[in-house]
């Protein structure tokens, strides 16, 4: 299976650009401007681990397969934490102004 960073789409999220992922994650402008660009040939456990940490997500998350769309992506994860309660989908179109206590995020997250 082939793998690709996908260090450009998280730093994208994030609004940043290469100097300020390099600043965050505490390497090389250089280092993190291949990496975003996907030049990066060799990357140490040290980086990595900065990277992810930067970029507030597990080391793993740092790679997608090779050749999946954005769709393809999406449809891995959709529906993972359920379906959405009627509370919930109220408070996410705004009929229900205060906090929702349990959502599917937070069940579907829950044991882990």
């Amino acid at each position: 299976m082939e793998v690709k960073w996908r260090v450009d789409e998280l730093v994208e999220r994030k609004g940043w650009n290469a100097r300020q992922l390099a600043a965050k994650a505490r390497v090389d402008v250089k280092t993190a401007r291949n990496i975003i660009t996907g030049r990066a040939t060799r990357v140490d456990l040290e980086t990595i681990g900065r990277l992810a940490d930067a970029l507030g997500v597990e080391p793993g998350g740092l790679w997608r397969q090779a050749g999946q769309s954005r769709a393809e992506r999406w449809a891995t994860v959709a529906g993972v934490a359920g379906e959405a309660t009627k509370e919930e989908m109220d408070w996410v179109l705004g009929k229900v102004i205060d906090d929702l206590p349990d959502t599917g995020l937070e069940r579907a997250t829950r044991d882990l």
